[in-house]
């Protein structure tokens, strides 16, 4: 365990209180959380997810007047997660993004466009993080022919079908080693429901509160043919039948269901990617975990509404950032 998240005071005793139906004690944890998370010393992976899980489900809970302060308190940090972005725009206190030196931002793209430059672990993590909203950059990368197929994975949306299939190759290869539990039949039978009434905002929704998602998570595709790959992506690992996602591709967006050659690309791409891989390319494209747990409805690790459970062996091994294979063996 982090000394951040070891030495972090133990807000157990809060969180079973705010499930007391007479007490209200949300706000008062989202503002201790973020102050304890502005005060670390260092915002690691551990904590960062930590605070994100936390902040990101306790968010659409509160009042404005307690929004308004932890927006303000968050304003200019660096290291906001962006679930947590995320939350607070949907809830109309959106935070800026913090602008980085643009000395920064050029020398890593001369770095990345240096054919002869050696990338290392650290380095290259943090260039697939900038190649993730920067599409130059992001073409660049893929272009160097050393970086492993499953190190781009980050990268699937802006790859070429080729490097794609690559890609979804690397990534299958490790993503049958974890446990992959079938989602419950619910969630499919509400997304067919929405996709059959075009309510586009409620399903999306579902989807991604049903797989754990941020709820910005169709953001992460610029443009919307790479958006209705991700939902694909998406609906796989939400364990929908084929039949299933075939009639969301047909009535869920005009625009789709109108051409026969891109339901047709869909529905290759439902197909051929399992559903173990799908879950895994979306923590890598969108940087954050996706967690599924065995027996029963779906339960995301957001908030004190969380049910807490003695975990089975599956789900500990349930609920982690996918990171690329190179990142992963030196972190």
């Amino acid at each position: 365990m982090s000394s951040s998240v070891a030495g972090a005071p133990d807000l157990s005793g809060l969180i079973e209180l705010s499930r007391d139906p007479a007490l209200d004690l949300k706000p008062v944890i989202l503002r201790v959380q973020t102050d304890l998370f502005l005060s670390a010393p260092v915002h690691d992976r551990a904590i960062l997810q930590a605070f994100e899980s936390l902040a990101a489900g306790l968010i659409p809970t509160v009042d404005e007047e307690t929004l308004r302060i932890v927006a303000e308190k968050l304003d200019g940090c660096l290291d906001v997660p962006a679930g947590v972005r995320a939350a607070l725009e949907t809830r109309g206190f959106p935070i800026a993004l913090p602008r980085e030196p643009e000395s920064e931002a050029e020398a890593d793209r001369a770095l990345a466009e240096n054919p002869g430059a050696l990338i290392g672990t650290r380095v290259l993590e943090r260039l697939l993080a900038r190649a993730r909203t920067d599409a130059d950059l992001a073409r660049t990368l893929l272009a160097r022919p050393e970086i492993p197929p499953a190190d781009l994975a980050p990268l699937w949306l802006a790859a070429e079908p080729e490097q794609r299939r690559a890609i979804t190759e690397a990534v299958e290869a490790t993503a049958a080693l974890r446990p992959c539990p079938p989602a419950p039949r619910s969630l499919a039978t509400r997304l067919v429901e929405h996709s059959h009434s075009r309510d586009v905002q409620a399903f999306i929704t579902a989807l991604g509160d049903g797989l754990g998602l941020p709820p910005n998570y169709l953001g992460a595709a610029s443009d919307p043919a790479a958006r209705y790959d991700l939902l694909t992506l998406a609906l796989r690992a939400a364990d929908l039948r084929e039949g299933e996602a075939v009639f969301v591709f047909l009535t869920l967006n005009d625009s789709v269901a109108r051409s026969v050659e891109r339901v047709f690309s869909l529905v290759t791409l439902f197909r051929e990617t399992s559903r173990a891989a799908a879950r895994d390319l979306l923590c890598a494209i969108l940087g954050v975990p996706v967690m599924e747990r065995a027996g029963g409805e779906h339960q995301p690790l957001h908030g004190p509404e969380a049910k807490r459970s003695t975990p089975s062996a599956a789900e500990r091994g349930g609920f982690r950032t996918v990171l690329p294979s190179r990142l992963r063996r030196t972190s």
